[in-house]
């Protein structure tokens, strides 16, 4: 193994958090500094080395093109029909949200040094365990991979909630964990269906997200009522499960007491970085692989979007909880990233994709600064506070620098994404909607400009009220009698927050070395949505649905991602004539013409035989069964790749085959004292009686006239 290899390096910077909580848990018994700086160390580390990684993969070829940089692929689960891979890579999409992970987790350790004294072995175990998972989540190119860094996430930081929390911590956490775990479940089996609509059609299963994104624009996902709208179904079901991790308004409950009650260190996390999954979610699976679906509700997502900014800004100017209060801002801020995203413009989706980052450092500032508040003054009331810029002026100056980027002041990073946001917005509501939903647009892209103005409203306000004027603080939650430079930032709080500072400025003052890494990854990702949004507003029609796939019966194969993709063509059918020659020699086998057997069963339509079916010939003159149409939901006895219960009778590694009719075993033979064995007897009201058939009554009915004798009497 190449250890200079991008993909080696890769591997390396999610198991260095791993490692690091080894040594914290072996450490342990040597007291809390040696554990802190254990942490530290490990996080400064994984920070170095993801940025280094930043750095090659910016010089690379693959960022100009928008490719996967650093693909590492190692079998994982390849036998039987499974083919599921430790695939490990980055791209524009993934790109500074896998920086931004190791840079926070860095911040939560150091913000957490002096309010940790209990128990700190596990809070540094499990905050470094989130990193790990965090940035696994968005390096992986797995299906598998990715949903078991995705749940693995809500486990370190239900104990940090429930363990380190405040007073309500095991309400919080439970809720939390419920919520998001719920969501997940959904989006999973959503994930799970798209796997297997994609083996219906290339004979195989992968996971592969790249294989998969490609399969679904050859075979999309029905959107009519004939296949039962499976692709509105999933994506309703991906839509739950990242709309409660955003969240996205009205699902947005289980935050603010998540936030409230959670230690530092893990709001940090929280807001910083777990929020952005579902985003990430949208723009990874369902924009790429569900664009009808994706365009039929991105109207609906857009008002959401829009009324989750006013709501939460709203809700925020009424809180006297000043880390309530900055949680609620989190829901409106998340608001214009989803307004943005599902304008479905591109220069809005840049905007939602750049807002991801700005949110993320911001929050986690401001944040770790109501932490450190608490630990100063033991209240986050802000009726209790006040005239903490003269104890503390570093701090303030830090949170007014933070609540300028929340609110988004030109020159700062905030400024940036929410501009290209309501730009894009309001370029869609002009020129990208149909004629009756302008006024709409208009209106809901006017909310956005609206929550901008509440959003400096309350937070300019809440600043008014903490730092400024004279202290409001009881006598019972004054600070210890200290000098007042130790109420001031100290060594760690410095290392914590400077960093953000820094990328605040940066990203305000020069935007384009940001915008351009993601632009074409983001824009690959989001064209087949956007394509199919402009088409629907413009009224036309989607197109057809791709004519219904016939998989032959494939004999099984080992499975592995050579050959996947793209599918071998299906063999062709015999010709007509042969189907027909060998239809009536199955006839003959069976007792046709000549062969002294009766051809036909009493009562019952003579049915092709399997040669036919599975050659896919029809006998000359065959008529379909009513009220099948002309679809049929079969084409040449095998299922429809296309059939909404197409999952029934599945086999992987053979394709779709016909399944047997009911009381039938191999080769379609009737089993012993079946219903279908029972029916290939005369009709029971037919008893025989010497030889001839009676009736119910016990009269013989005798010949029919013109019947020749020995031949098989029918019933009426």
């Amino acid at each position: 193994m190449n250890l200079f290899a991008p993909s080696t390096h890769l591997l390396l910077v999610i198991l260095l958090p791993l490692v690091g909580a080894g040594v914290i848990w072996l450490l342990g018994s040597r007291g809390v500094q040696a554990v802190r700086q254990s942490a530290a160390i490990t996080a400064v580390l994984t920070l170095i080395a993801a940025g280094l990684l930043v750095l090659r993969y910016l010089a690379s070829s693959e960022a100009v093109a928008g490719q996967p940089f650093a693909v590492l692929s190692v079998p994982w689960l390849t036998g039987g029909i499974f083919d599921i891979r430790l695939s490990l890579g980055l791209d524009g999409l993934s790109l500074w949200l896998f920086g931004l992970s190791a840079l926070l987790s860095l911040t939560a350790i150091l913000v957490s040094w002096d309010a940790i004294e209990e128990g700190a072995v596990g809070f540094y175990m499990l905050l470094l365990l989130l990193e790990a998972a965090m940035l696994g989540v968005f390096a992986a190119r797995d299906i598998i991979l990715f949903y078991v860094f995705f749940e693995f996430t809500l486990v370190p930081l239900f104990f940090l909630i429930g363990i380190w929390g405040h007073e309500e911590r095991r309400r919080a956490a439970v809720t939390f964990f419920i919520y998001t775990l719920a969501g997940s479940v959904l989006a999973f089996l959503g994930l799970v269906t798209i796997v297997l609509w994609n083996a219906a059609h290339i004979g195989s299963i992968t996971f592969d997200i790249d294989l998969l994104t490609a399969g679904l624009a050859q075979h999309p996902l029905p959107m009519d009522a004939e296949g039962g709208y499976l692709q509105w179904l999933v994506f309703l079901a991906l839509m739950v499960g990242f709309a409660v991790k955003v969240p996205i308004f009205p699902l947005h409950t289980w935050l603010p007491l998540a936030h409230v009650e959670a230690p530092t260190g893990g709001s940090v996390d929280l807001a910083g970085v777990l929020l952005k999954i579902g985003i990430y979610g949208f723009l990874r699976f369902s924009l790429p692989m569900l664009p009808d679906a994706t365009a039929l509700a991105a109207p609906w997502l857009f008002a959401l979007g829009a009324f989750g900014i006013v709501y939460g800004a709203l809700v925020a100017l009424v809180q006297q909880d000043l880390k309530r209060l900055i949680a609620y801002s989190s829901v409106s801020h998340m608001g214009y990233v989803v307004m943005g995203l599902f304008a479905l413009e591109p220069v809005a989706i840049e905007g939602a994709n750049l807002q991801l980052i700005n949110h993320g450092l911001s929050s986690a500032g401001l944040f770790a600064l109501v932490g450190m508040l608490y630990e100063r003054f033991h209240t986050r009331s802000i009726a209790n506070l006040g005239g903490v810029a003269a104890k503390a002026p570093w701090l303030t100056a830090l949170f007014v620098l933070f609540t300028f980027s929340s609110i988004g002041l030109p020159g700062l990073n905030g400024f940036v994404g929410e501009f290209m946001i309501l730009a894009g917005s309001f370029q869609r509501a002009w020129t990208g909607v149909a004629d009756g939903l302008e006024q709409q647009y208009l209106v809901l892209a006017v909310m956005g400009v609206v929550g901008v103005v509440l959003g400096a409203w309350y937070m300019l306000w809440a600043v008014e009220r903490v730092f400024f004027g004279a202290s409001r603080l009881p006598p019972s939650q004054q600070p210890d009698a200290e000098p007042e430079e130790s109420l001031d930032l100290r060594w760690h709080e410095i290392g914590a927050l400077a960093p953000l500072a820094v990328f605040v400025l940066w990203i305000g003052l020069t935007p384009a070395s940001f915008l351009g890494p993601p632009a074409a990854t983001v824009r690959k990702l989001t064209l087949a949505s956007s394509n199919a949004f402009a088409a629907q507003m413009r009224g036309q029609p989607r197109p057809p649905h791709p004519k219904p796939t016939c998989l032959p019966n494939r004999p099984a194969r080992s499975l592995s991602l050579s050959g996947i993709w793209p599918p071998s063509p299906p063999p062709t059918p015999p010709p007509a004539d042969d189907n027909i020659r060998r239809n009536a020699s199955a006839a003959r086998a069976r007792g046709g013409a000549g062969s002294g057997r009766p051809n036909r069963l009493p009562g019952r339509r003579l049915r092709r035989s399997p040669v036919g079916l599975a050659g896919g010939g029809e006998r000359p003159g065959h008529r379909p069964a009513a009220g099948r149409g002309p679809a049929n939901r079969r084409c040449g006895g095998l299922l429809r790749a296309d059939h909404p219960r197409w999952l029934l009778g599945f086999d992987p590694a053979a394709g779709l085959r016909r399944r047997p009719a009911a009381g039938t075993g191999a080769g379609g033979r009737p089993l012993a004292g079946s219903g279908a064995a029972r029916r290939r007897r005369p009709p029971s009201r037919h008893r025989r009686r010497g030889g001839h058939l009676s009736d119910p009554a016990g009269r013989p009915r005798g010949r029919r006239p013109g019947q020749r004798p020995g031949a098989a009497v029918r019933g009426p």
